[in-house]
């Protein structure tokens, strides 16, 4: 069993990578012509803003500090994929597909953490809603790329 230190650092690692998924969510909107797609992006966008408040506060009754921002492989990846979305006109399923992707990797996050023995009731119910609500983003963005191709 993991100190809550060691908990708190590796929720400080879910909430790097949620912040990157904030940013990825509002660049990925400012990509698309599509409105229903712009829509939806930022709907998950402020979506993943719930996520980080509620990790915040796990991080910080466990007695750490939370970080204040998304990694840097993150903004490198998002400026690839901001210079890539626009030297394609019609970009939307190549934008759906990196959000897929990152999706994923936040899942086999959440799965790593739902592993940990002695996570409180309260944590342990939190990131199975965060994880259930990322596999359907997953679903969702699927279909919705299936749709532009």
């Amino acid at each position: 069993m993991k100190t809550p230190q060691e908990l708190a650092s590796q929720l400080n690692d879910v909430l790097e990578r949620n912040y990157d998924a904030i940013n990825g969510y509002k660049d990925a909107a400012r990509d698309v012509e599509n409105e229903a797609l712009k829509d939806y992006l930022i709907k998950q966008a402020k979506e993943r803003i719930r996520f980080g408040q509620e990790m915040r506060q796990e991080i910080m009754l466990l007695g750490g500090a939370p970080t204040e921002e998304g990694s840097a492989l993150g903004f490198l990846h998002r400026t690839w994929m901001n210079f890539k979305t626009n030297l394609v006109h019609n970009n939307e399923d190549e934008v759906c597909e990196e959000c897929i992707r990152g999706e994923k990797a936040a899942v086999e996050e959440y799965d790593e953490l739902l592993e940990e023995p002695g996570l409180s009731a309260r944590l342990r119910a939190e990131l199975l809603e965060h994880k259930t609500k990322t596999l359907q983003a997953i679903a969702d963005l699927s279909l919705i790329r299936d749709a532009f191709k």
